[in-house]
């Protein structure tokens, strides 16, 4: 594996990380000056413009938790970027999460937190090796990946996070023998824009579901985005949040999607034939 020293004119916000990881984040900033690209170190007068002005912002994930040390909130350099990156509203902007320390994500409360919580145009990789990110990172952020839709009809377009793939392949071989289905597995590892995908594909199917047993941060405010995105109560395609009752957290459900979207809370065995029902509500209309 080797990179390629072409000038490619990204801006690199390099925010600051725990003991831990000084060391990896010193080699990531050497690689990516290697690399031709522009890093650009935190500036805590003017956090907010500086990360405005940048292209994307990249955060080192350690062992150490850098966003709730002790329970005590964002009270470290790195959370407190964290939270400001999250928060830039810029068409193209881009957060990568390293997490170069190569530990099994389930093992690992911090980490898999973090990563349940991954929103659109947020990148997470595992990879052990600056280079690989450094080649990753600059591929995603120069080449725009675009889904292909297959626009053929269907009754229902299922969508879910990887983190959930087991249970949801349960539930998807209940639903094939009663409706239609398309299906989105929504990877984070990957520079894919989803959002035009998941339009066209609602576009096309009766309604759409999104399923979550552990991914309960990720599905709230994915489904709250899908919902704007494709015009909110006016929107054409009627949505359902359906959820493992073993961890999805009810009160939570309806505090966020109360009034907005309708939501299902139950064992996933009957999951099937709660969207079954929500099916036949909006076919009959």
């Amino acid at each position: 594996m080797f990179l390629t020293f072409l000038n490619q004119n990204i801006k690199v916000f390099l925010a600051e990380c725990t003991s831990d990881v000084t060391e990896a984040r010193q080699e990531l900033k050497d690689v990516l000056h290697r690399a031709g690209i522009e890093v650009v170190e935190p500036n805590e007068d003017n956090l907010e413009e500086v990360l405005y002005n940048c292209d994307c912002a990249v955060y080192v994930l350690g062992t150490l938790n850098f966003y709730n040390p002790d329970g005590a909130g964002y009270d470290t350099q790195a959370g407190i970027q964290y939270r400001q990156g999250r928060q830039v509203k810029k068409d193209g902007f881009k957060i990568f999460l390293w997490n170069p320390t190569g530990l099994i994500n389930s093992r690992n409360f911090y980490i898999n937190s973090i990563r349940r919580d991954i929103v659109e145009n947020t990148i997470y990789s595992s990879t052990t090796s600056p280079i690989v990110f450094t080649e990753d990172l600059r591929t995603i952020m120069n080449v725009k990946t675009s889904a292909i839709s297959d626009l053929s009809m269907a009754d229902v377009y299922f969508i879910y996070n990887d983190l959930d793939s087991e249970s949801a392949k349960e539930i998807l071989s209940m639903l094939t023998d009663i409706v239609t289905i398309k299906t989105l597995c929504i990877n984070m590892d990957t520079g894919v824009e989803y959002s035009e995908k998941i339009s066209s594909e609602l576009s096309v199917c009766k309604i759409g579901v999104i399923y979550y047993d552990y991914a309960s941060d990720w599905a709230l405010s994915f489904s709250r985005q899908v919902w704007k995105d494709n015009g909110g109560q006016g929107g054409k395609t009627p949505l359902l949040v359906a959820a493992n009752q073993e961890h999805a957290d009810s009160e939570a459900l309806r505090k966020v999607l109360k009034g907005i979207m309708e939501y299902s809370v139950n064992d996933k065995t009957l999951i099937p034939l709660d969207i079954k029902i929500f099916y036949d509500k909006i076919a009959e209309k």
